[in-house]
This record gives structure tokens, sequence and C-alpha cells, in this order.
């Protein structure tokens, strides 16, 4: 019985446009304009549209302020929730923020969140930005520099079939400027692995298998999550979902990370849903999550995307 046989017991129910838009998503079926548009003016789009900037933006891009509260501290987290809901560009929400980044990289507009005092920061700075971009897709030719640049980085870390710390640092050092082994910009960090699953169609099949079995086995912490990969569930959930879901857009996940799905899809009740409870932080798709079929609903979407066939 396939995983998704599930999907017609949540129609069953009910569920909310936000929900049947990402089903369809899921699916590869065609939005109709009426769904589209009562999605499009449900609860979580439409406070991502009221906190929506004018230049695009939502104040500082990576680093919060503390002195300021706000529904959505930085567009980075905005864009998280973006990606969630599964927005894609062709309306005014996704094109004008797609605008503001394209124009950070162009330096048309500054750097919202001012420079760090380390030596990785003015590589990592448009790093933020072409990695969230690539969500949404760009032919800035900026962006598709800095994507080149980092692409060639990761095919001569591991030109000889493994990772290579001393390549690595090398290439890095005549691209960057720095080093980048160990630092927050390593090849581990969250940011190149989205800047890669993104953009994983210009990537060989072979580098993506080899990069995939790397960040599995090898120990390293993926930068900016507390997530070390071959610990499994052992994890924190919420983070280690946040990083699965950015890992399955590689066709070679499935069977990289067998073992965990086949552990994943024991998680489910009786009656086929999952429900990794209240403390699982992710982008709701429902209002809310009062009702216990409400939750089920989400987080089995949730778990389904990790399955998904991309």
């Amino acid at each position: 019985m396939s995983v998704f046989d599930i999907i017609d017991r949540i129609q069953e129910l009910s569920p909310c446009a936000a929900v049947r838009y990402r089903i369809k998503r899921m699916l590869k079926q065609e939005i109709g304009l009426e769904l589209f548009n009562e999605f499009y003016n449900s609860k979580w789009v439409e406070l991502l549209k009221a906190n929506q900037h004018n230049d695009g933006g939502y104040g500082r891009f990576h680093s919060r302020n503390s002195k300021i509260r706000q529904k959505f501290p930085t567009t980075e987290l905005a864009i998280d929730s973006m990606k969630m809901l599964d927005i894609q560009r062709g309306n005014f929400l996704v094109d004008n923020l797609c605008d503001h980044m394209e124009k950070i990289l162009k330096h048309e507009i500054e750097w919202p969140d001012g420079f760090e005092r380390n030596k990785w920061y003015r590589s990592a700075q448009p790093l933020f930005v072409v990695s969230k971009l690539s969500i949404f897709g760009s032919s800035c030719k900026e962006f598709i520099e800095i994507f080149n640049c980092w692409h060639t980085i990761l095919k001569e870390a591991f030109s000889d079939g493994e990772y290579n710390k001393d390549r690595t640092n090398k290439i890095s050092k005549e691209l960057l400027g720095c080093d980048i082994d160990g630092s927050y910009i390593g090849l581990n960090s969250i940011y190149l692995i989205e800047l890669f699953c993104n953009m994983q169609a210009a990537i060989s099949d072979e580098l993506k298998q080899i990069y995939l079995k790397w960040l599995h086995h090898n120990e390293k912490v993926i930068c900016y999550t507390q997530v070390i990969l071959n610990r499994g569930f052992n994890n924190n959930f919420s983070e280690l979902y946040y990083v699965y879901f950015l890992l399955s857009k590689f066709p070679c996940f499935k069977i990289e990370f067998e073992d965990e799905l086949r552990s994943l899809m024991d998680k489910r009740n009786q009656n086929g849903f999952w429900n990794f409870g209240k403390d699982f932080s992710c982008q709701k798709l429902s209002d809310d999550w009062r009702s216990q079929d409400k939750m089920n609903i989400d987080h089995t979407i949730m778990a389904l995307l990790l399955f998904d066939n991309n």
C-alpha cells in the first residue's frame, strides 16, 4: 500500500485551502483559480502579505534585532514560511521578495544587517541570499555567478570521490579569499545544503550521491542546527525534519536515508496519520492545532513531503 493512500482520508476530513493546495502541489496537479485565491487569502499567507515591507523584504535578512518585536524577525524566516506553504513566483508577494534579494546581490540596496567581524562573513552574506533565492529560482547574473563559485568548490572538494579538506580550503581561498573547512560556511552548512538541493539539476548524479553520503555519515553538525545526521531520530525532530526536507529534493535521498524513512513510516498511528506532538515546530497549514484532526493532517502532509517524488 502506498504511503500516499492516506491523502484520501485527509480529503474526507474537509481540510482547509492551504492543505488542499499543498496536496495538489505535492501530487503535481493543476491548481484551479478558485482554490489558489482561497489559499492566497488564507491566514498564513495573509500574515506574510501584511508584514512584508515596501522594498519586498521583512527587515533584517539573516540576523535578528532583539530590540524589535515583529511577526517575522528576519526575511529568512518569512522565506522559510513561504517555502513550506509552497508559494511560487508569479504573484506580487514572491516576485517583490525575489526582486529585493536580487537587488541585494547587485548592490542596488544595502545589506540590511550590517557586517560581522569574522573572515567568512563577506562570503557568507551573498550565500545567505542566494540560498534563499534558489527556492524560487533566478536568472540574475550575480545569482548564477555565486552558485557557480560554490559548485566549483563542491566539485573540487570531492574530486577524488571523497571529501578532501586540503583541496576544499585551497579552492575556497582562491575563489573566496578564505578557507571554509570547519567554519559556518563549510560544505555542511545548512545554507549550502539548501542552495545545492534547489540547484541540484546542475550537479552531476555522482556528485550528489557522494555529497549526500558524506553529509549522512561524517558525524559533523549541520551548521546553524544541532543536527548530526548519522544519529537519525536521536536529534531534535523539528531541526532534523528541516534538514530532511531540504535533502529530500535530491533524487538519491530515498536510497541514502532508506532506514530512516522506514523508521518514519513506523511512527504512524493506527489510522495511518503522523503526529509529532505540539513541540514539532513547523509552518502550520491549518489555521490552528486546537483540533487533533488538524494537527494530524498538517503533520501527515509534512511527513509525506519527505516521500514525495521530485
